[in-house]
């Protein structure tokens, strides 16, 4: 079995030349690790697992019908929508949809007709009952793009949080399930939407739940993800991972200076998740 204090040195080692840019941490067992898991840091639309989970817990209390369809409309329409893109103005969904739509592709459109249907303070009740304290979300994808054009010089906030604080909500959610049994299966499901519409697959059964997040410059670069793994004996293990860098200028991080340090941040990823997958 893996080691995760050796885990934490191996990351440290492939993400040296980020330095201080990184976060991360991992918990299985009740053994807890990371580097920097208390500074709070930009993890973008990793937030919207928070919202999948509290649709879940509503739809298994009765609260919302999955297949209430919700409408479509031009003043609803946020940048960044993939699947809602594809829609005519006055098309519904159903809020089911919107969910898939949301994790799947982080469809922002879909994202805030959801969290108009449960509530934003609903969610944010949540992370306060898990004890999340150190994690703020949006009223809405929109209100992000609607500050950004009424102040140039704001720098946009998705989601901030700890390290500490997302392996506490798939802590809860994904190895200890206090949603209970119709919601964690429900919310379960969406978080496998990520690995599904990629095609990824983990070594001797593996299933991996996540979410992952970014905001791109100016002023800053921010990527995230949170999730866990589970086993095929049922053991579960949690990460969570920030990578985030100042970054002025108004350009794709792929014709820029930031781009070998994405390829750093990316690399090492990838080949920290299949250590915690468990790969021989």
């Amino acid at each position: 079995m893996l080691n995760l204090e050796s885990w934490v040195d191996e990351m440290r080692r492939r993400w040296a030349p980020l330095r201080d840019h990184v976060a991360f941490a991992a918990w299985r067992a009740d053994d807890t690790v990371g580097f920097q898991p208390e500074r709070r840091v930009e993890v973008g639309s990793a937030f919207k697992a928070f919202v999948a989970a509290e649709y879940a817990r509503q739809v298994a209390d009765g609260s919302i019908d999955p297949d209430r369809r919700v409408e479509v409309a031009l003043e609803d329409r946020v940048a960044s929508s993939d699947m809602t893109d594809q829609l005519l103005d006055g098309a519904t969904i159903t809020l089911q949809e919107a969910a898939e739509a949301m994790v799947a592709v982080s469809d922002n459109t879909a994202t805030d007709l959801l969290l108009r249907a449960v509530g934003v303070d609903r969610v944010r009740a949540l992370l306060r009952e898990l004890g999340m304290l150190d994690t703020s979300i949006p009223a809405s994808t929109r209100s992000i793009y609607d500050r950004v054009r009424a102040e140039p010089g704001w720098r946009p906030v998705a989601c901030l949080t700890t390290m500490d604080d997302l392996v506490r909500f798939y802590r809860a959610t994904v190895a200890d399930r206090m949603l209970g049994d119709p919601a964690t299966g429900r919310f379960l499901d969406l978080m496998r939407q990520e690995d599904t519409l990629q095609g990824a697959r983990w070594p001797n059964g593996t299933i991996c739940y996540r979410k992952s997040g970014m905001v791109e410059p100016p002023p800053a670069l921010a990527m995230g993800m949170g999730g866990a793994f589970v086993d095929a004996g049922g053991d579960a293990t949690v990460f969570a991972f920030a990578f985030n860098v100042d970054f002025p200028e108004d350009a794709a991080y792929e014709d820029s200076p930031l781009d070998p340090m994405v390829r750093v941040f990316s690399e090492g990823l990838r080949q920290g998740l299949l250590d915690l997958a468990g790969r021989p």
